[in-house]
């Protein structure tokens, strides 16, 4: 079991229309997140993790995990220099943080599908909060193909 929970703090969907990547990365849609399995919780109540682009990176840790049975991958949250290190051992999964003395562990499977439900709800959250089509550079964050 392996599940990613998430609080919005700050939306920024209005007049989205000339966003970058940048503002993605660091201003858009900023929130708290918790990483669960059965065994343990991570928790980031920072209030500034850009969410649309954590579930972005978040897959592409996962499509890289994918193409190894045994792998490391890593994610670094720039505000604050912390680190998520993701370690696989063929179906196994552990989840590390430089800022918390537990340990997440799943399988790679749980860890793929819990990845993919936050970035599908994330993403259907934006696209039923804004009108018309998103602009080409936000579409990239919300279809992510692996």
């Amino acid at each position: 079991m392996f599940k990613v929970e998430y609080k919005i703090i700050t939306e920024q969907l209005k007049e989205i229309e000339y966003i970058s990547d940048e503002e993605i990365q660091y201003n858009f849609l900023l929130g708290n997140v918790s990483l669960l399995s059965a065994n343990a919780k991570i928790e980031m109540k920072w209030e500034w993790i850009p969410l649309l682009d954590f579930a972005y990176c978040l897959q592409m840790i996962v499509s890289n995990l994918n193409a190894n049975d045994t792998a490391k991958e890593y994610f670094e949250f720039t505000e604050n220099a912390e680190t998520l290190e993701f370690s696989k051992q063929r179906e196994q999964l552990k989840i590390v943080a430089s800022f918390s003395s537990r340990v997440i562990e799943t399988t790679f499977l749980d860890l793929k599908k819990g990845v993919y439900d936050f970035h599908f709800n994330i993403s259907e959250y934006i696209r039923s909060s804004i009108l018309g089509k998103p602009p080409s550079v936000l579409r990239k964050y919300l279809s992510v193909e692996l």
